[in-house]
């Protein structure tokens, strides 16, 4: 095929063809505004190429965890040119340099080697994990950086000073369905229709920040909720698209396992509330319509993250959640975390995580703590995963559902 007949070549100086293209117009305007000679020197010269892209070259390339939603089939071109990516958006990059992450999650889990020049389908994503690297959207196409095993890219602003430099990528072209629009994940997000009846028991596990043993926490209650007979939904409520806690989830037996990338974000950090709260829904919805009994909600990172911060005061969170339990990586950590808690007066039922591993650290509480501390083994007991957890009798309850202004609940769901 000549190269006339296999690339395309949009002008979208054209109205017609930014119409036909239909992007918003802060995806395809540069970041910053260009000087007045500058604008009149691009002018006309702006131009989006779309570039039919094979099958098999798809097929050939390592698509990412994160991206484990997307048919190759609905793929159709590549798209290049003055474009700003959006979170979520999916693209085709080659492996230049491989630095710290040399393997990349696939869609079944399984991590798989790569090498220099390997083609790789990601998504873009902001990254927040204090122990490894902070990434952010770039603002083009240029080189930018594998950021997560999990198959997210960014640009990596800032690191841990023990982590070596994330792996360098250089994007191909944005993936485009057929209209020629770039294909991002909220256009593969779940659909699931507001259940007509109530949502089921949550217990969020909350932490003091990465490696506190949260996933263990969940994986724990998951396995203790099962035995004592009931249907459990494993739920990663933020982070960063990866398999880990997904798959450590679903080999502790939950019934339904879910996280934010089904609903359409390949990252929540840098999210606003809105975006966390309807995720949250989403989520837990998605659940409901599974005929679930419990749903253990893992939020990632710490309670001072930013957006954390925000969502654990919320009124949709406050409904969404009838029982946390707080999970710690040392005695001092617990103790101020168990603080902020309570003052947030939020339902609060346990302390664990990797605080309870050691004996000496146990120690080191100089005063009984407001709630029981739970080990890994003991939440993994139905009697206690029920009765100490689910179960567990709250100074003051909170009620099942809040309601807005107008009396309505916030998730709107039906009382029946």
């Amino acid at each position: 095929m000549a190269e006339d007949d296999a690339t395309e070549v949009l002008d979208l100086a054209d109205p017609a063809v930014a119409d036909l293209v239909d992007f918003p117009d802060d995806v395809r305007a540069p970041e910053k505004p260009l000087p007045t000679s500058a604008k009149a020197k691009v002018g006309l010269k702006r131009r989006l190429k779309i570039t039919p892209v094979e099958q098999q070259r798809l097929r050939d390339a390592r698509q990412g965890f994160a991206t484990r939603r997307l048919d190759l089939a609905h793929v159709t071109s590549l798209i290049e040119g003055p474009i700003r990516p959006r979170a979520g958006d999916l693209v085709l990059a080659r492996v230049d340099r491989l630095r710290y992450h040399r393997r990349i999650e696939l869609a079944n889990g399984r991590k798989a080697l790569l090498h220099r020049g390997d083609e790789i389908i990601v998504a873009y994503g902001n990254r927040y994990a204090t122990d490894q690297y902070e990434g952010l959207v770039p603002f083009d196409l240029g080189p930018t950086n594998l950021i997560a095993t999990g198959g997210v890219a960014a640009t990596m602003v800032s690191r841990n000073a023990a982590m070596r430099s994330a792996t360098q990528i250089t994007p191909i072209g944005l993936l485009g369905n057929l209209r020629g629009d770039p294909i991002n994940l909220h256009d593969l997000k779940l659909t699931t229709d507001m259940p007509g009846t109530n949502r089921p028991g949550t217990i969020a596990v909350l932490g003091t920040g990465m490696n506190s043993g949260k996933t263990t926490v969940c994986k724990s209650l998951i396995r203790g909720l099962r035995a004592a007979g009931k249907r459990v939904a494993g739920i990663k409520v933020t982070g960063t698209g990866s398999g880990g806690d997904y798959w450590a989830m679903v080999d502790a037996g939950a019934h339904v396992v879910a996280d934010f990338t089904d609903v359409g974000f390949s990252a929540t950090y840098k999210l606003n509330l809105a975006e966390l709260e309807t995720l949250l829904v989403d989520l837990l919805a998605h659940a409901t319509a599974q005929g679930v009994d419990v749903a253990v909600l893992e939020i990632a990172d710490g309670i001072f993250q930013a957006q954390n911060s925000e969502l654990i005061r919320s009124d949709v969170f406050r409904e969404a959640v009838d029982r946390i339990v707080f999970a710690a990586g040392d005695s001092l950590g617990a103790v101020h975390g168990l603080a902020v808690l309570k003052e947030l007066g939020l339902p609060v039922v346990a302390l664990s995580g990797r605080v309870t591993m050691s004996s000496l650290s146990l120690r080191e509480f100089a005063q009984p703590l407001p709630v029981g501390i739970l080990s890994k083994r003991e939440l993994e007991t139905a009697e206690i995963a029920l009765g100490e957890v689910l179960d567990a009798t709250l100074e003051a309850p909170l009620p099942h559902e809040l309601s807005d202004k107008n009396g309505k609940s916030v998730f709107g769901w039906s009382d029946q």
